[in-house]
C-alpha cells in the first residue's frame, strides 16, 4: 500500500521532493503562526510559562522564521526537502513536550496528540516512523505523570493519533506519487514528441536540401549535356571557317585581305576558347595543362567579368605580376575568378566596387596555406559586400554550403574554385569581417618553362611524298575543308560521313590508306568504336580530331597509339600532325601502293 507499483521505494522520496517543497511554502508559515499563537496565548489562559519554555519557544519561532524565508525564496535544495519538512514538524512538537514537562499542565497533552496526528503530512516514511516513536516515547511518561484521570485512555489516544498519522501518510504518498509519476510521464512524452517534431523538421529540411541538391545536379547534368552538344556543333562551324579561311589565305596575295583573314581566324580561335570552356564545364574535373601568361589570363577574366556582372558594379584592376607564367588550364583559372566575381556580386546585392588584383609572392616552408615553398601568383577578388563572420569563413569552401535562401544558391561555386586550386597545386583563402567586405584569393605556382613555340611548315609547302588518306567526319563543311587542305598537301583523299561508312570504305579498298583522320563524335558509329574496329583490321595510323583534348575517351585513344588534334584546327596544325604521323610508322604497317 505504501509504494506505487511503477516507482521503486528508494526513488520515491526524490520523486516527491518538488511536491514537498511546494507544500512547505504553505505549511511552514502556518506552523510559525500557530507556534507564536500558543506561546503568547498561554498567559491569558492562566498558564505561567517558565523562562526555559520561553527560551525554547523563541528558538523554535526563530528556527521556523528562517525556514519560512528560505522556503519562500526557494533557497532550499530538493534533496533537503524531506529533512526540512521533518524539522518543521519536530520543532513545534518538541516545544509542546518541553512546555508539558515544565508546566505539568495536562491540557498540553491534547496539543501533543494533535501534533502527532499531523505527522502524516511528512512524505518520508522513515522520518514519520522515527518521529512518532520518539515523540510517543517522550510523551507517554509525561501523560503518566500529569494526567490524573484515565491516563491509559490518553496513552491510547496518543497511539491512535500515531496510527492515524501513518494512514494519512500512506494515502497522501500513494496519491501524490501516482500524480507525480503521471506528470513526469506526460512531461517525458511531451519532450519526446517535441524531439520527434524537431527531428521531423530537421529531416524535412535535410530532404528539402537534398532535393534541391539533386535538382541542381540534374540541372547541371542537363546543362552540361546541352553545353557539350552546343560546343560540338560550334566547333564544327568554327572548324569550317578556320579551314576555308586558311585555304583562302594561301591563295590570295592582297595584304589587306590577308590581314582580314587573319582577324577572321583569330576570332574563330577566340570562339574556340569559349567552346572549350563549355566543354570543360560539361566535363568537370578534366584539366588542360599548358604554359600560359598569368597576366593574360587575369585580364581575360576581368574582361569577361565586365561583360557578365551588372553595370552598377565598378570593376578595377591592379595587376603587377610582370611576365610570370603559370602551368595550368586557362579556362578553369578564368572560371575560378568568375566564380569569385559572381560570389562578390551576390554579397554586394548587385551594386558596389570590385577589385581584381594580382601580385607575386614567395611562399616559405611551413606557410599557413601548406604550399610547397616557391614563387606564386596571388590573384585576389575584393568586394565591398556584407562580409562574413568567422564561422562562415571556416565553411566558405565546403561543397553545398551557402548562406543564400533555398533555391538561390547551390554552394558549389567556391568549392569548385577550391578544386581548381588543388588541381593546379595551389590554394585558396579568404579574408573578411562582418560589414567590411571580403577578399578571396587563389595562389598558383609559377613555372620557369617557356611558352610553347608555334612552328609549322607553311601551307604552300607540299609534303615530299604522296599517299592516300581517309577523312571521317559527319559535318560536311569540316570534312570538305579538311579534305581540301590535305589535297593541297599532295595527298589523295577519300571522305566518309561516319564510322560505319569509313569501315566499309576501308574494307572495300583492302585497307589501302596511309592515314585516317577520325572525328570523335559522329552518328551511327562514333570515333572510339570505329578506331577499335580499325585496329582489328590494320595498324594504319589514326589522327583523332576532337573538340576537347583532355576528354577521357580521347586520351584513351592516344594511349592506344592514335594521334590527336584539337578542333577547330589551323591548316598549319593539320600539316604538322600529318607530317609527324607519316614520318613515324607503327610496327607491322606497310604503306599501301
Amino acid at each position: 500500500m505504501s509504494n506505487h507499483p511503477n516507482v521503486p521505494p528508494s526513488t520515491q522520496p526524490l520523486l516527491l521532493a518538488p511536491i514537498v517543497l511546494q507544500r512547505q511554502r504553505m505549511l511552514v508559515p502556518a506552523t510559525l503562526a500557530l507556534t507564536i499563537f500558543y506561546t503568547v496565548s498561554a498567559a491569558p489562559m492562566g498558564i505561567a510559562l517558565p523562562a526555559q519554555v520561553w527560551a525554547f519557544d523563541l528558538v523554535t519561532i526563530a528556527w521556523l522564521a528562517i525556514f519560512t524565508v528560505l522556503v519562500m525564496l526557494r533557497r532550499i535544495p530538493a534533496y533537503w526537502s524531506h529533512a526540512v519538512s521533518t524539522a518543521v514538524w519536530v520543532g513545534p512538537t518538541a516545544a509542546l513536550l518541553v512546555t508539558q514537562y515544565y508546566t505539568h499542565n495536562s491540557s498540553y497533552v491534547q496539543l501533543i496528540t494533535m501534533s502527532i496526528a499531523t505527522a502524516g503530512v511528512m512524505l518520508n516514511l522513515r522520518h514519520v516512523l522515527a518521529g512518532l516513536i520518539l515523540v510517543n516515547a517522550l510523551a507517554i511518561p509525561l501523560v503518566l505523570r500529569d494526567v490524573q484521570s484515565y491516563p491509559a485512555f490518553s496513552i491510547a489516544v496518543l497511539i491512535t493519533s500515531g496510527q492515524f498519522a501513518l494512514m494519512v501518510h500512506f494515502l497522501f504518498r500513494a496519491s501524490l506519487t501516482r500524480a507525480e509519476t503521471h506528470r513526469i510521464a506526460e512531461a517525458e512524452t511531451a519532450r519526446k514528441l517535441a524531439f520527434q517534431l524537431t527531428e521531423l523538421e530537421r529531416s524535412q529540411s535535410e530532404r528539402d536540401k537534398l532535393k534541391d541538391q539533386l535538382l541542381h545536379a540534374q540541372r547541371m547534368e542537363a546543362v552540361g549535356t546541352l553545353a557539350a552538344g552546343i560546343a560540338h556543333d560550334m566547333n564544327n562551324v568554327l572548324g569550317a571557317i578556320t579551314s576555308f579561311a586558311d585555304l583562302l589565305r594561301g591563295e590570295i596575295t592582297d595584304t589587306r585581305a590577308q590581314r582580314d583573314l587573319e582577324q577572321m581566324i583569330a576570332e574563330a580561335e577566340r570562339g574556340a576558347k569559349l567552346t572549350r570552356g563549355l566543354l570543360a564545364f560539361s566535363r568537370r574535373g578534366q584539366y588542360r595543362k599548358q604554359v600560359i601568361v598569368a597576366e593574360s589570363v587575369v585580364r581575360d577574366a576581368c574582361a569577361l567579368l565586365k561583360r557578365t556582372l551588372p553595370k552598377s558594379i565598378e570593376i578595377r584592376e591592379q595587376i603587377a605580376i610582370g611576365d610570370a607564367n603559370l602551368e595550368g588550364d586557362p579556362v578553369h583559372i578564368i572560371q575560378a575568378l568568375i566564380n569569385f566575381g559572381l560570389n562578390a556580386a551576390d554579397a554586394m546585392n548587385g551594386s558596389g566596387s570590385l577589385v581584381v588584383s594580382a601580385k607575386l609572392q614567395q611562399q616559405a616552408a611551413g606557410n599557413a596555406l601548406s604550399l610547397v615553398p616557391g614563387r606564386y601568383v596571388q590573384i585576389s577578388v575584393s568586394d565591398t559586400g556584407i562580409g562574413m563572420d568567422a564561422a562562415t569563413k571556416l565553411r566558405a569552401f565546403e561543397p553545398f554550403f551557402t548562406t543564400k535562401p533555398l533555391g538561390r544558391g547551390t554552394g558549389l561555386g567556391l568549392s569548385t574554385v577550391w578544386g581548381i586550386a588543388q588541381a593546379h597545386h595551389g590554394a585558396v583563402d579568404v579574408e573578411s569581417e562582418p560589414g567590411q567586405g571580403a577578399t578571396f584569393s587563389i595562389h598558383l605556382p609559377t613555372t620557369a618553362a617557356p611558352l610553347a613555340a608555334r612552328a609549322a611548315p607553311a601551307l604552300s609547302q607540299r609534303v615530299s611524298r604522296n599517299g592516300h588518306l581517309l577523312v571521317v567526319d559527319d559535318e560536311p563543311m569540316v570534312r570538305k575543308g579538311t579534305a581540301r587542305i590535305l589535297k593541297k598537301m599532295g595527298f589523295e583523299v577519300t571522305a566518309a560521313n561516319d564510322g560505319a561508312e569509313a569501315l566499309r570504305i576501308f574494307a572495300e579498298r583492302d585497307g589501302a590508306f596511309d592515314l585516317v583522320v577520325l572525328d570523335m563524335r559522329m552518328p551511327v558509329m562514333e570515333g572510339p568504336e570505329c578506331f577499335a574496329e580499325l585496329r582489328k583490321q590494320s595498324q594504319v595510323p589514326v589522327l583523332v580530331a576532337t573538340g576537347y583534348a583532355v576528354d577521357t575517351e580521347a586520351q584513351a585513344l592516344v594511349a592506344a597509339g592514335a594521334g590527336l588534334i584539337e578542333k577547330p584546327f589551323r591548316a598549319d596544325d593539320l600539316v604538322r600532325e600529318v607530317t609527324r604521323m607519316l614520318g613515324v610508322r607503327l610496327p607491322g604497317y606497310e604503306t599501301a601502293g
